[in-house]
């Protein structure tokens, strides 16, 4: 019988390991290729959700829209929805440092008309809208390509693998060359995508708060005419979904980072007139009212920033942010994971437009809990000895950055309450992770020694 040594043994060892090696290495390797994949159709379909809402956005004629095309038939939301899958990319998927893929897809607006033409024949039941309608497309759209750029982003478990960079990648579009080393040095591509994202529903929401500030009339907003039925409103928020994003900034000194979104005045004209008509059952607001808002705005499209912070859980250095994070952390314990605010305030009985008056009483009573919650975050601790308001005060840098994070409190849903005795109830939540997350970053930034 053969009779091993410690030298064969040795050797013996070494050989399965050597064959054992390149067999994990090609396991990660392919993981690693999978999740690329897994990255760039999550891209792909981001693109062409943003196409989707472009052609449904689309004008056909004075109140109808492609959207309202394509909801009069399911088989003919189905059908468009299986046509977009074939849009076209342009160039090739590019990858960020960070892991996050941009893939860029497009459809011409001929290519959109004819689709639509197709499914107006083979499925379209109505009268509102005629073949000849849809030609007119091509009329009313100065763009002739529809064009979209999604975004997707690694797993956790794979990100930041060193991938390499293609050409024109959205990373390096947008950000300066020192913005784009600050972020790669203290974020995760995942939490970059999610700051853009928190950015995104803060525009939108102040382009929503932009728009029902216009006046239709000398007395009424937009706002009054979107409170008079809750199918306005609702398809008012399905509206906004839609808003094309058209600038995107990362502050290359802080982790912030700004999008721009917009709308033109067009489409929003014809959809508060297709509302009107199919909704409003008063008599102060005209259909040709609507048209005044183009003096209002006097510009064809109406534009809107908001700012987000990636989550703490995907910036890279807290872990290392020293003794003095810790005891934050230990303390952030004792943090509820939300705070909220009730406002109130006097409802004018003596208004002559009772809608109007009861709206100004909601916002009253909203200023009021964001004050009222302004108020509760100062007061909490730090540490033993370090309140909010107190760290706040340290440098200008942070008290901007305490505003910005204090704009996102929102408003909770089904809290706005009109009592018998005429006062208007709100109630305003606001995250605080968030907090948590700047409060670390500027210790460690500004070196703040918080005792």
């Amino acid at each position: 019988m053969y009779k091993w040594t410690k030298v064969s043994l040795v050797l013996l060892a070494g050989l399965l390991i050597a064959q054992t090696l390149p067999t994990v290495s090609a396991v990660s390797e392919k993981r690693k290729a999978q999740n690329k994949l897994v990255t760039m159709r999550a891209a792909r379909v981001d693109a062409m959700r943003k196409l989707a809402e472009r052609i449904n956005g689309l004008v056909i004629k004075s109140e109808t829209t492609v959207k309202d095309f394509v909801a009069t038939d399911d088989r003919i939301q189905t059908a468009m929805e299986s046509w977009l899958v074939g849009a076209r990319q342009v160039g090739e998927a590019t990858y960020t440092p960070d892991g996050i893929c941009s893939v860029t897809m497009e459809v011409t607006l001929e290519e959109v008309v004819v689709e639509l033409k197709k499914l107006h024949k083979e499925y379209y039941k109505g009268d509102r809208v005629t073949i000849e309608d849809l030609d007119q497309i091509l009329v009313t759209t100065q763009e002739k390509t529809l064009r979209e750029t999604g975004s997707g982003a690694p797993r956790p478990e794979f990100d930041d693998r060193g991938l390499t960079v293609g050409a024109g990648a959205s990373g390096q579009d947008i950000m300066s060359p020192r913005a784009w080393e600050y972020w790669t040095a203290h974020c995760t591509g995942q939490g970059r995508l999610m700051a853009r994202q928190a950015a995104l529903r803060v525009a939108q929401r102040n382009l929503s708060e932009r728009i029902n500030g216009l006046f239709i009339t000398s007395e009424t907003t937009v706002k009054d005419f979107v409170a008079t039925d809750d199918r306005i409103h609702t398809e008012m928020m399905g509206f906004l979904q839609g808003t094309r994003q058209v600038g995107e900034r990362y502050h290359d000194n802080e982790l912030i980072v700004e999008v721009d979104v917009e709308i033109t005045l067009q489409s929003l004209i014809v959809n508060l007139q297709k509302w009107h008509k199919d909704y409003y059952k008063g008599d102060r607001i005209r259909t040709e009212d609507f048209e005044k808002l183009t003096v209002a705005v006097g510009e064809s499209d109406v534009r809107e920033t908001g700012m987000g912070v990636p989550p703490e859980q995907y910036l890279k250095d807290v872990p290392q942010v020293g003794v003095a994070a810790v005891s934050f952390a230990t303390q952030a314990a004792n943090w509820p994971p939300t705070m909220t605010a009730t406002g109130q305030s006097a409802l004018d009985t003596e208004a002559t437009n009772a809608a109007q008056a009861k709206l100004m009483a909601y916002r009253a009573a909203e200023l009021d809990a964001r004050r009222k919650l302004a108020e509760e975050l100062d007061g909490l601790m730090i540490t033993s000895s370090t309140s909010v308001r107190d760290f706040v005060a340290m440098n200008d840098q942070i008290r901007t950055s305490m505003l910005t994070f204090q704009q996102g409190g929102r408003v909770v849903s089904g809290s706005e309450v009109l009592k018998p005795d005429g006062t208007a109830e709100v109630v305003v939540e606001l995250e605080l992770r968030p907090l948590w997350n700047m409060v670390l970053f500027y210790q460690e930034k500004l070196a703040i020694q918080v005792k």
